[in-house]
Formats: structure tokens, C-alpha cells, sequence
């Protein structure tokens, strides 16, 4: 918006070209991204990517293009586009977002202009819930404000739409059978279902990781806020049975999985591997 805003401070939000960039129909502003989460970026949306971005705008200084969940993208797709980031057309703007930079080719990070995006604060987040939902259940908006991480618009998302929450406990839920036997077998059978749908999966572990997460802050002390809160005793009673050492080696498996999936790895065996990884 603020590149190609005709306001005088951009973004103005108000403009012609705000306006379109905001309801997704600007000529020259372009978002390309797999059809759905863990999917795969694939090389042919590239190429069509590649003939508009040759082309002059048609309204704008610049012609945008929005590559989002780059670490989608597989490594065919992530060679092709090094010619383009390197000798960008003047007129063009390449935006990559990704949440886990770490797996991306470092030929593609050494050309970009890495910006890390930070999250709100625990405080700022149920501030604005407040002032937005001031009628909901004043625990309910602490659990979401905690539970987005700082991440407004899911926690806007979970509030319009509570199902959100029905999942994460779900996955939960399953997480806490898996710890609760030692037996390999029984753990497989726990995740054997989830190998079926990856997108789904990977929203379990996301949920999987801020549980992990809270496991190590209760074991090492900190006074950092937990998360899950409405999950706090059963979180405390299983740092009776681990430390810190497991708890951080299950949060580093759980990340290294979900890396593995992203990259397209055997669904059932990563999360076979992952069980036995867990205390």
C-alpha cells in the first residue's frame, strides 16, 4: 500500500490504490502462494509470476508481487526465482514471507533484505481484543490473547470463529494420550490418523509446539508467561515426570518435524519418528 498510495502520507488507506490493495484487487499486485498450508509452491506459478513482473504497472509506480510461504516452495521453484531476485525488473517488488526462513536456500536469503516481523505483546493483544470484543468473557479473551502469541488476526479469526479452539484442543488431546504411554505401538496408533491431512497436521503441531513450550518455561523457572493456561495442571504434573533437558529436546523435535514436512518428508514416518522423540 505505502509504495504505490497516492495519499499524502502513505498509506492512507484511503486512496484508489489503498482501497484496491486492500480488497485484494489491485492490477499491479500480485500474491502467489501454494493452494493450501503445506502444500507446494509450485514452479509453473513462477514462470506466470515471472511474464507479469516483465511487464510495465498498469496503474502504479511499481508492480508488487507477494510470494507467501516461500518454505512451501520446493527447490526446482526456489532456482528459478534467483535470476529475478538478483536483476529485478526496476518497476518490480518482491515481497517473500516465511516462517521458517531456516529451510529456504541461502542463495535466496543473501539476495533479500530480511525483515524479521515481531508479534504485539501479550499486553497490546488483549488490549485491543478489549476494546474490540469488550463483551466476551473476560478469561476467554486472556486464553486467546495468550494463545495467538501475539498474532492479532488469529486471534480475531479464533473469536469469530470458536471451532478454531475446538482444534487445538483436539490436538492437545491427542498429545496427552501420546504421553501418556511408553508402548511405541500404542503412540503410532495415536498419530496414524493425522498422516492423512497434512494441512490439518501441521495446525496440531503448531498447537504441539506452544505446548512444548510452556513445558520449558515451568521447568526452567522462568517467569515468562505461559500460554496454555487453561491446561496448567496438567502442564505442572508433567514437570514432575521430565526437566528441562527433555522438554527442550521434545520442543526441538517438534520443530525439526514440522521443517520435515515442509520440505514434503513421509508424513506417517515423521510423526512415527516424532512419538518416539517425546519423553
Amino acid at each position: 500500500m505505502a509504495l504505490n498510495c497516492t495519499g499524502a502520507r502513505p498509506p492512507c488507506g484511503e486512496c484508489r490504490s489503498c482501497r484496491l490493495v486492500m480488497h485484494q484487487s489491485h492490477p499491479d499486485v500480485t500474491v502467489t502462494q501454494a493452494d493450501e498450508v503445506g502444500g507446494v509452491l509450485r514452479i509453473d506459478r513462477l514462470r506466470e509470476l515471472q511474464r507479469v513482473l516483465a511487464l510495465r504497472p498498469y496503474e502504479a509506480s511499481y508492480r508488487v508481487a507477494i510470494l507467501g510461504r516461500f518454505h512451501e516452495a520446493n527447490l526446482a521453484t526456489q532456482n528459478a526465482i534467483l535470476k529475478t531476485l538478483e536483476e529485478p525488473s526496476p518497476h518490480a517488488v518482491l515481497v517473500l514471507t516465511s516462517e521458517y526462513p531456516e529451510i529456504l536456500l541461502p542463495t535466496i536469503s543473501s539476495r533479500c533484505l530480511v525483515l524479521n516481523l515481531r508479534t504485539l505483546s501479550l499486553e497490546d493483544t488483549y488490549q485491543t481484543l478489549w476494546q474490540r470484543y469488550g463483551e466476551a468473557d473476560e478469561a476467554h479473551l486472556s486464553l486467546v490473547a495468550r494463545l495467538s502469541s501475539g498474532r492479532l488476526g488469529w486471534a480475531i479469526r479464533v473469536l469469530e470463529d470458536p471451532s478454531q479452539l475446538d482444534l487445538r484442543n483436539t490436538a492437545l488431546d491427542i498429545l496427552a494420550r501420546v504421553l501418556q504411554t511408553s508402548s511405541r505401538v500404542a503412540r503410532f496408533h495415536q498419530v496414524s490418523e493425522l498422516a492423512g491431512d497434512k494441512t490439518l497436521l501441521l495446525t496440531y503441531l503448531d498447537y504441539w509446539l506452544a505446548y512444548w513450550r510452556d513445558v520449558l518455561l515451568l521447568t526452567s523457572a522462568s517467569q515468562a508467561p505461559i500460554v496454555n493456561v487453561d491446561r496448567e495442571p496438567e502442564l505442572l504434573a508433567l514437570t514432575h515426570r521430565i526437566d528441562y533437558s527433555a522438554a527442550f529436546h521434545a520442543l526441538q523435535a517438534t520443530r525439526r518435524t514440522i521443517a520435515y514436512l515442509n520440505r514434503n518428508a513421509n508424513t506417517r514416518l515423521a510423526m512415527e519418528v516424532l512419538t518416539v522423540d517425546y519423553p
